[in-house]
């Protein structure tokens, strides 16, 4: 584990000849840089010098005093962080870790971006009825901006439900409490981000069964950006966990080289 500041990181440096430009994985809501493993040691073997933040108030890293109110504005300001250390980065964000991505690039301090299964911004309704019934059982933590940690059922039915057993009993237990003003924020649609003012190069990752950021909705994202598009079939919400899954973090890779390459 290594810092930025307060902020702690996953390194994995890159092997053989070195990319131009390092490469930041951001998670997901009640996640960390450990579900992003296999993309960061992928990257790092295909010359990416490959970071994976731990956002504010997860696994130790940039403590705060209530977590159920961090805002995700809070959460774009660690990445900021991340890249103001980096200079000209390459971003992926995953979910939650997508739609900090779309603010991040926004700023301009972002060579290329990549969305995967991600939250949407203001404009696109991501919310489905399966996931509106277990809202009773978080009422009352994102009415009142507290701290939340899915059950057991509801993260495997949403974004498990294309784990192996084993992968499933792995994950579960590395979740860690989410910020219920983040979750609210996202929920209601309240994120909004300057389509304009990205203007590197974007590629969004869906996956066909993913049950919480559907793949209906990533063409949605991606038509709003321009973005080259690719759709994982037979994959759910955590693609880079389940097998398989890794054929199309090859292709993002690759489509990271071409768009990366000088001129």
């Amino acid at each position: 584990m290594e810092r930025i500041g307060d902020l702690l990181l996953e390194h994995a440096p890159a092997v053989g000849p070195v990319k131009p430009y390092p490469l930041l994985l951001v998670h997901g809501m009640n996640g960390g840089a450990w579900y992003l493993r296999p993309w960061l040691y992928a990257a790092a073997q295909s010359g990416w010098d490959s970071w994976a933040v731990n956002l504010r108030g997860h696994h130790g890293s940039r403590p705060v005093t209530d977590l159920g109110r961090v805002s995700v504005s809070e959460y774009v300001e660690d990445v900021e962080d991340c890249l103001r250390q980096f200079g000209e980065a390459v971003v992926i964000g995953h979910s939650m870790g997508g739609l900090i991505a779309q603010k991040v690039a926004e700023g301009g301090r972002v060579r290329a971006a990549v969305f995967a299964t991600s939250a949407a911004p203001h404009g696109i309704r991501v919310v489905t009825w399966s996931l509106l019934m277990t809202l009773p059982h978080y009422a009352l933590a994102i009415l009142r901006s507290r701290e939340f940690t899915p059950t057991r059922e509801d993260a495997l039915n949403f974004i498990g439900n294309r784990l192996s057993p084993e992968r499933q009993a792995w994950a579960f237990p590395n979740l860690v409490p989410e910020s219920a003003r983040a979750a609210r924020q996202m929920a209601l649609g309240r994120i909004t981000v300057d389509t304009a003012a990205i203007r590197c190069p974007t590629l969004v990752l869906g996956a066909a069964d993913d049950r919480i950021t559907p793949a209906a909705v990533q063409r949605k994202i991606a038509a709003r950006y321009g973005s080259r598009y690719l759709e994982a079939p037979g994959h759910g919400h955590l693609l880079m966990l389940e097998e398989g899954g890794e054929q199309y973090f090859a292709d993002v890779l690759n489509w990271l080289d071409e768009v990366t390459k000088p001129a």
